[in-house]
């Protein structure tokens, strides 16, 4: 058999840049034919810049300074653009983080797959179209024909991600990088795409490198794991071990804690800072009603005179000061509500009630998407404020207040988005929303595009928030984790209805209706030892977020 991925010695930077630091130091790694290897760590940790490094796709602006890159004996440093182009799609496979900006917007879903089946493997006509349905209804759709048909607009953030896993195994290769390729599925369908690729690596042989901010998702299925930070690999070993006693205790154990939101984070490392005051497990809003559904239906053209209903006779009641989690699967009509809710279409049926001079506003998924990459991003959270209502003076002045409140320090404001963090940007998204003082702030899958650890601090930023501006809050989202650690009430979407509506604490404790059942079921707990402090005793703790084995 082949060797599978050799990385040796590798060192990136920035071109024309002396004296700047690197941003790869000595990198070493390999992923073996058939396994599962987790490259883990934070944002800016340089587990992008691996895997682009693999591929032959670095920016302009990046080069490699020195180091071997070998898959199945062939050395890819120095490959013409011709060879890599044989080796993109065919040898290797990639999943991307964010599928959509992937896809070609004028063209098919099935054309996209055919094009590697072709290249990479000859089939044309009726079979190439047969395996598309197959590579469809593999990577979990119920109507692969729809799907083929459909353009990347048409798809939400997960339906694209399963689309790509599609065209990624088109090629059929011996080793596929994906980088956070489940951020933005909800947990079922997160551990079926887990369960795909676990289930290709051992029936074709198929080496996997896996990078993701979520340790605790992939423990489960990864043969070893690879602790990166600062361009630099901290740790390596067998799931287990890094699990129960790992070398490099303080970054894996945040890593591990901020993964799983676990609330005791907090207080059984002294070196963290408290969090936020979070909801109770019976806690309930008391207030009044402050945005109300009745009845609210919403369909969309699917095809010839024919429509597909989002929403289906959905009513929902929003009380003040309350924290409501929307959870579903992706393609259930989260993100349809939250777009009716802020007036970004209209009811086809059933009406929507806000309390007089409630103002809703909505924080978007990806951040990077919310702001003009053009513009600094002064003029952009100052674009949304009235200029006949107040001085020059006046909209800077509030313009900095927003951004001192979610923790940032206004001279960022002179910054492009591209010279941000992704972490930085949500919270200016975040700030942005705030300018208008709403009295309802509707979050999006508002942090499934952030590591853990940042998604963290973002979270404990809207729970101050809405401590101290009395917001009330509709959190939308797949991550059980997140719902648990925010939400008072939970309501539960699937196929465009409300399924069940309830207490967080009772949710997930008894949840009633079969979907909700499969939702937590999906979600087990991995027990592993855990470091208290900074000395050697440990504890046994349940870690949340890592999908039973099948």
């Amino acid at each position: 058999m082949r060797n599978g991925l050799v990385i040796e010695g590798l060192n990136a930077g920035l071109r024309d840049a002396a004296g700047s630091p690197g941003i790869l130091h000595d990198v070493n790694l390999r992923v073996e034919p058939g396994e599962f290897v987790a490259l883990v760590g934070a944002s800016g940790s340089g587990k992008t810049i691996t895997s682009l490094s693999i591929a032959g796709l670095l920016p302009a602006n990046v080069a490699i300074q020195s180091g071997s890159i070998r898959l199945g004996g062939t050395e890819l440093r120095g490959l013409s653009e011709a060879d890599l182009n044989r080796v993109r799609g065919g040898r290797i496979g990639m999943l991307h983080q964010q599928p959509k900006r992937m896809f070609n917007p004028r063209m098919t879903v099935e054309r996209h797959i055919r094009e590697p089946l072709k290249l990479h493997r000859g089939l044309r006509g009726r079979d190439a179209g047969a395996e598309v349905l197959r590579l469809l209804a593999d990577a979990g759709f119920d109507q692969p024909r729809n799907v083929a048909r459909a353009y990347p607009h048409q798809l939400s953030g997960g339906m694209a991600q399963r689309a790509m896993m599609a065209v990624a195994m088109a090629g059929k290769p011996e080793l596929l990088l994906a980088d956070e390729p489940t951020s933005a599925l909800d947990k079922v369908l997160e551990r079926q795409v887990l369960e795909l690729l676990d289930q290709q690596r051992r029936n074709h042989g198929l080496g996997v490198l896996c990078i993701t901010h979520d340790l605790a998702t992939v423990s489960a299925f990864a043969d070893r794991v690879i602790l990166m930070k600062d361009g630099r690999i901290l740790e390596e070993g067998d799931t287990r071990t890094v699990l129960v006693s790992p070398q490099t205790h303080c970054s894996t154990w945040e890593l591990l804690q901020a993964s799983a939101l676990d609330p005791r984070a907090d207080t059984m490392d002294p070196r963290a800072a408290g969090p936020a005051p979070r909801p109770s497990p019976g806690e309930e809003a008391a207030g009044a009603t402050i945005l109300d559904l009745a009845g609210v239906t919403k369909a969309f053209p699917s095809g010839f005179r024919k429509t597909t209903e989002a929403l289906k006779d959905v009513s929902l009641s929003l009380r003040q000061g309350e924290i409501l989690g929307v959870l579903g699967q992706s393609g259930s009509g989260k993100s349809t509500l939250a777009r009716l809710l802020v007036g970004l279409g209209t009811p086809d049926s059933g009406k929507i009630t806000t309390a007089q001079g409630a103002n809703v506003q909505l924080v978007f998924q990806e951040p990077y998407d919310v702001f003009d990459p053009r513009m600094i991003l002064r003029r952009s959270l100052e674009a949304p404020l009235p200029r006949s209502a107040m001085t020059d003076e006046e909209r800077t002045d509030r313009v900095d207040r927003a951004v001192r409140e979610v923790e940032l320090d206004p001279s960022i404001l002179d910054r492009r988005p591209g010279q941000c963090s992704g972490g930085q940007l949500q919270r200016l998204t975040i700030a942005r929303a705030l300018l208008l003082e709403p009295a309802v702030l509707i979050c999006d899958e508002a942090t499934s595009a952030l590591d853990a650890i940042t998604q963290r601090k973002i979270l404990d930023l809207l729970l101050r928030l809405h401590r101290s501006r009395g917001l009330s809050l509709i959190m939308i989202s797949h991550d059980m984790n997140v719902i648990r650690y925010m939400s008072h009430r939970v309501a539960v979407f699937y196929r465009g209805q409300v399924v069940e509506l309830a207490a967080v604490a009772d949710f997930f404790a008894e949840p009633r209706h079969e979907h909700s059942k499969q939702l937590v079921a999906a979600v087990q707990p991995l027990t592993r030892t855990v470091p208290r402090g900074s000395g050697s005793t440990t504890e046994e703790g349940i870690l949340e977020g890592a999908p039973a084995t099948a």
